[in-house]
Order: structure tokens, then sequence, then C-alpha cells
């Protein structure tokens, strides 16, 4: 099945949605786990590893993934997901 703008456009709101969601996962694990001072990587506890380092490479990995995604779709459907803006001439 050809992909056209409309399921282009559908895709990526979904992909938008669920990095959004993962998005908000990653910012709240470390405050859901912060009670737990049991567990420790390396001489940190875990919530705090997660806060400092684990969150940055989360949300990398959001923006790595929804931008491969993106761009994979796009080539495939020949055309943009969203409206470029015209030139603008002066």
């Amino acid at each position: 099945m050809p992909l056209t703008l409309t399921l282009l456009r559908k895709r990526v709101q979904r992909l938008q949605w669920l990095c959004l969601a993962l998005w908000f996962g990653i910012t709240l694990l470390p405050l859901i786990m912060a009670s737990g001072d049991d567990l420790f990587i390396g001489s940190w506890p875990l919530p705090y590893w997660l806060a400092a380092q684990g969150c940055l490479l989360g949300y990398l990995a959001i923006v790595v993934v929804y931008a491969w995604l993106v761009n994979r779709w796009e080539r495939a459907a020949g055309c943009l997901s969203f409206e470029a803006p015209a030139a603008q001439d002066d």
C-alpha cells in the first residue's frame, strides 16, 4: 500500500503522541523510584543516576528514533509531513 500524505500525517501524529508519553514516563520515573534507596549503580543511588544521566539519554533516544522514522516515512511517501512555508521575497 503506497504511503499517502494523509496516512503519513496520521503516522507522524501517532508517533508524536507516543514520544510525548515516553517523555512523560522518563521524566517521572526518577520521582517514582526515589523512595527505593536500595538500588545502586556504582556508588550512586539509581534515582540519582536516572535523574542525572538516564533521563538525558532517554530524551536523546526519543529524538533520534523520531527523526529516523519520520525521515524514512517521508522518503517512502515522497513528500513532507508538514506544510513548508512559502518563500519570502523581499
